[in-house]
């Protein structure tokens, strides 16, 4: 059972999108959630470069895109899994391809198989890790930024 109103209303997929982008550190770095599946498989997000939002070359700030490619993946793979686990990232790296400029998007998914066989391997063991790859995505369809995430997912006991 979440523990506030706030996490009650952050574990639905229809309110999570409106109550992350409102999240002060995703709502400063331009970061907006536009859609979450009701079965947490998917969702999109945006990121766009406004002049309090830039880097010194006005372009998206490296910061904002390391945050775009990591809240997703983490909150649709709890989504699945429930209340009885915790998934938070471990560890990342990040790679810059090319600056980001105007409105970029970043799509996660997350699918049944995958949480089925997480909650199959915490069946034997607390803890386990698992590698997501995450790409911010430019109007133009090039990949700005790529990040490799390590999510620990652990039981709740």
């Amino acid at each position: 059972m979440p523990k506030t109103l706030l996490h009650r209303y952050t574990a639905s997929p229809q309110a999570f999108p409106v109550l992350a982008s409102l999240y002060p550190p995703l709502l400063g770095s331009g970061i907006r959630i536009r859609r979450v599946a009701p079965d947490w498989t998917s969702g999109e997000l945006s990121v766009h470069v406004a002049p309090w939002t830039a880097n010194t070359n006005g372009t998206a700030f490296g910061g904002a895109l390391f945050a775009a490619t990591d809240v997703l993946y983490g909150a649709l793979l709890a989504g699945q899994l429930g209340g009885r686990y915790q998934v938070w990232t471990k560890s990342a790296t990040i790679d810059f391809h090319t600056p980001g400029r105007g409105r970029m998007h970043c799509t996660v998914e997350v699918p049944h198989t995958e949480a089925d066989a997480l909650r199959a391997t915490l069946a034997e063991r607390t803890a386990t890790s698992v590698l997501h790859t995450a790409r911010v995505i430019d109007a133009r369809g090039k990949t700005v930024a790529e990040a490799r995430h390590t999510m620990s997912v652990r039981r709740r006991d």
